[in-house]
């Protein structure tokens, strides 16, 4: 068991933790480098920015453009694939219809002022000619932009306790023989990124405090009654912030790695900080080590349980339940594991990422026996749950599709998608540990880790790790599974 320490305090605007020697440092920085300039009118909510990109193409082809996700224009009036379900709609928008937007204002390619194209049929895309840009060439991209903050308890939104900032610039889109462009989607996460470069500076009113992915180098107060921050990391796959008048923080140490509470009407501060801390420790153990110096865990209005960033993860305040709490206080840590260092299409291959995620909460727990949660209740109690979702939708529509390789908007519904990616993928890799013995498992899960952290990955990717470490036809053992012909574990 690796040593730390824990340490709390109110607030303290320059509490800095600037380690050093992480692995992310001993690793070739991305070459895509985001430089921004942010500040946000509390009282407009509005985002101001400008964005300076630096990309050299790495691809073996040369390209004529770059494409950009405009996430906020999904928050906009009259979009085909809102982000919040109708089912969950009044619980999102507790004060009526709130719309938001990103808006580009000017664009410039190597110091010349250049035509662009929004599309999609959200206008959730930015094309920017390039001209011909060949392999290992780069090209300079500057981008004015603002965002106006929808009032949604969402990822990019506002509630009464904190403004939201994810997904909120203009993110390239991964190339994948021709760049992926996939819509937003109320199902899931519908994102999909390559890992990049930050160095992000944000203005923000003296009244509010900040929790943000990256590493905070700097704040400078100014003379308006505001303070600039700067975060800078390097192979993070994406920058997400939130902003409070509210939060506290506690902290802790797990080696090098500093673990940062920020709450607010918390009674179970210490216990939520102690799970982030356990988390990290344990994941380092099972998986392989957190590379980067910092984790944020926020607590913040969002109409879900939790949601992941690079450094920094989303926990809900409507989440009321101290148990159901420090679940998702798991959950979401375990993601900087799959998610943020290994990276996959989170639209295309949705059980990929979550359903290893919640196993790995699973392993939390069986590691982990203060919590008084036992490995083998949680595995009956998602097959009996599993067994109970087909039972009620045999009845009420005739059938149930059982598959899991759909993407995020080929799932009718949500309970659809969350039984067939949460709870049936944690059985899959539950099932699959069985399959191939303990030892085979957690080498093989170490070694997907050391292969494709900093990378895109895929299904084939896991299949290809397991199948050469364990000497079985894992393959079509996890095709059973997510073709649909396994139901459920008897």
């Amino acid at each position: 068991m690796k040593k730390f320490f824990v340490f709390f305090i109110l607030f303290c605007p320059i509490f800095l933790f600037c380690g050093c020697g992480n692995n992310v440092d001993n690793v070739e920085p991305s070459n895509i480098n985001y430089t921004m300039d942010l500040s946000f009118d509390k009282n407009e909510k509005i985002l101001y920015g400008n964005i300076d990109i630096n990309y050299t193409n790495n691809l073996e082809t040369s390209l004529t453009e770059l494409v950009f996700n405009l996430y906020p224009n999904a928050f906009a009036k009259g979009v085909k694939n809102p982000p919040v379900s109708l089912s969950q709609y009044q619980k999102a928008y507790p004060n009526g219809a709130s719309y938001g937007k990103i808006e580009i204002e000017d664009v410039v390619l190597n110091g010349t002022k250049q035509t662009y194209e929004i599309f999609g049929d959200d206008n959730t895309f930015l094309k920017i000619p390039v001209g011909e840009l060949f392999p290992n060439e780069q090209v300079n991209i500057q981008i004015a932009f603002y965002d106006v903050l929808p009032n949604v308890l969402h990822r990019y939104g506002y509630g009464d306790s904190t403004y939201n900032f994810a997904n909120f610039y203009p993110v390239l889109c991964v190339y994948d023989n021709g760049f992926v462009l996939q819509p937003y989607s109320s199902n899931g996460d519908p994102f999909y990124s390559d890992m990049a470069n930050y160095d992000v500076n944000i203005t923000i009113d003296n009244s509010l405090k900040i929790a943000s992915s990256g590493e905070c180098i700097s704040k400078v107060d100014n003379d308006d009654n505001t303070s600039t921050y700067n975060y800078k990391s390097q192979n993070l796959r994406d920058f997400a912030f939130v902003l409070s008048e509210k939060f506290e923080l506690a902290s802790s140490k797990v080696d090098d790695i500093t673990v940062n509470y920020y709450y607010y009407e918390d009674e179970n501060f210490e216990k939520n900080l102690q799970a982030g801390v356990d988390s990290i420790i344990t994941f380092n153990e099972l998986f392989g080590d957190y590379p980067y110096n910092v984790l944020n865990i926020v607590k913040c209005d969002f109409i879900h349980g939790g949601m992941e960033y690079p450094n920094l993860v989303y926990i809900s305040a409507q989440v009321t339940n101290p148990n159901d709490y420090l679940n998702v206080i798991v959950h979401e840590t375990a993601h900087q594991w799959w998610y943020s260092v290994v990276g996959s299409n989170a639209f295309k291959y949705p059980w990929l990422d979550e359903g290893l995620t919640e196993y790995s909460t699973v392993l939390f727990y069986e590691n982990n026996p203060q919590y008084n949660v036992n490995k083998d209740d949680m595995i009956h109690n998602a097959n009996e749950s599993y067994k109970f979702f087909i039972e009620v939708y045999t009845s009420v529509y005739g059938s149930v599709d059982t598959t899991m390789n759909r993407a995020l908007n080929e799932y009718k519904t949500e309970p659809e998608y969350v039984y067939n990616t949460y709870v049936k993928g944690m059985l899959l890799f539950n099932s699959l540990r069985t399959f191939v013995g303990d030892k085979k498992f957690f080498k093989a899960i170490q070694t997907y880790y050391n292969t494709f952290a900093y990378k895109n990955t895929n299904p084939d990717g896991l299949i290809a790790v397991f199948e050469d470490i364990c000497n079985k036809d894992v393959r079509s053992f996890i095709n059973s599974w997510i073709e649909g012909k396994v139901k459920f574990v008897a």
